[in-house]
């Protein structure tokens, strides 16, 4: 925090407020939503296409937010919206019976974490961008999202279990609505050397090529395609395996807390190593962890192997926030912001879909086998293509 400008400290701070409420209200309520589904009568298919569906709200839209945050020069505005937004969806879901309005609800989920997801890491590239180590700032700043997440995520497996999984989503909703008042304290990025460039200067100044781009963005696709296919249908495989609401709330917050440190000391080693070895060990190590859940889920393996995804998970996580913050300069970093997360949903929506269709004609261990094998294969084909050095914008 101490290289940020002084004057751009204050807006870091309201906006680490705003991720907490976002990161709060999803550990309270991811490890519980394909269980709260099933309540519905929605089987493994229809629990699929329900993730697929939050993932195609998040689409489009974070390239059209991050659009019209450069448009109007301001994130703050993306920011407030996009969380009032989530918060009545996520209230939404918690009281409703009908899995159609559900399906409704998360839709408009999905296109509302886009824009914070696009408004925000565009805000954050804006406030760091003179930083004399980007890395560990953004680190700090992702880390402080993962706390907020493994302090409610234990929580909300035991409140469902005494009282149902609508009154922790419930409350998800209320902290998102808590962030959604925190972003007021948020102002635009004072005006660096960078951001003053000519406009037209500010891409062709990046030393980012078309080909290194394409490159990350496939790179981007197999995580999240991983991430779709494997960690959103977890807490139902858990429970297929005999865990109850509880033990699994309790494990993902497990791996959650993993990453306070595991995010920091990865934006150290990405200042320190570059990008490029980082995201290669995300992608081999997450998918070899998808692999080994078949082995070791039903016994006490699933601990270690929990902390060492919250590692293969930092891994990847803080050199790919980076880089997508690197790709240009703050005229088009809200775009290319979104255009990061607009990869990303895409591979969640295919990897959701495909899983779901899957695992209705085989198994969870089988698809998620198959999605660590792609993402290990991405990483020697595609990954190693990438800079050996860090980029610098």
């Amino acid at each position: 925090m101490r290289s940020v400008l002084p004057q751009n400290q204050r807006s870091l701070r309201y906006l680490i407020f705003s991720q907490a409420g976002l990161f709060a209200a999803n550990g309270l309520t991811i490890p519980l939503m394909a269980n709260h589904y099933a309540t519905l009568n929605a089987d493994a298919t229809l629990v699929g296409l329900i993730f697929a569906v939050q993932q195609f709200g998040s689409l489009a839209a974070p390239y059209l937010w991050g659009l019209r945050s450069d448009a109007i020069g301001q994130r703050r505005p993306i920011i407030f919206w996009a969380l009032a937004m989530a918060s009545m969806s996520m209230l939404s879901v918690a009281f409703t019976q009908s899995i159609w309005l559900v399906i409704i609800a998360q839709l408009v989920f999905g296109v509302a974490v886009a824009g914070f997801n696009a408004g925000g890491l565009a805000l954050v590239g804006d406030l760091i961008e003179d930083a004399a180590s980007r890395g560990r700032v953004l680190g700090f700043v992702r880390t402080t999202g993962s706390l907020a997440f493994a302090l409610t995520a234990i929580t909300g497996g035991v409140i469902a279990d005494n009282f149902g999984s609508w009154l922790p989503i419930g409350i998800g909703g209320g902290l998102l609505l808590c962030g959604c008042f925190a972003s007021f304290g948020i102002r635009e990025a004072a005006t660096s050397v960078a951001a003053s460039l000519p406009a037209q200067m500010d891409h062709d100044a990046a030393p980012v090529s078309r080909t290194v781009t394409i490159t990350f963005f496939v790179v981007v696709f197999a995580w999240f395609y991983g991430m779709g296919s494997v960690a959103w249908l977890w807490p139902a495989f858990m429970s297929d395996v005999g865990y109850s609401q509880s033990s699994i709330s309790a494990l993902w917050a497990l791996a959650a807390a993993g990453e306070v440190p595991g995010l920091m000391l990865a934006g150290f080693l990405a200042d320190r190593w570059g990008r490029r070895p980082l995201l290669m060990a995300g992608l081999i190590g997450q998918g070899s962890i998808y692999i080994l859940y078949q082995l070791l889920a039903p016994g006490w393996g699933i601990v270690p192997l929990q902390m060492v995804r919250s590692l293969t998970y930092s891994s990847y996580e803080t050199p790919a926030l980076l880089v997508a913050t690197e790709l240009g300069l703050r005229q088009r970093r809200g775009r290319l912001a979104g255009m990061y997360h607009t990869i990303a949903a895409l591979g969640g929506v295919i990897g959701s879909a495909v899983s779901g269709v899957i695992i209705s004609q085989s198994s969870y261990a089988f698809s998620f086998s198959l999605s660590g094998i792609f993402m290990i294969v991405i990483a020697f084909l595609v990954a190693r293509r990438l800079p050996a050095q860090q980029a610098r914008v």
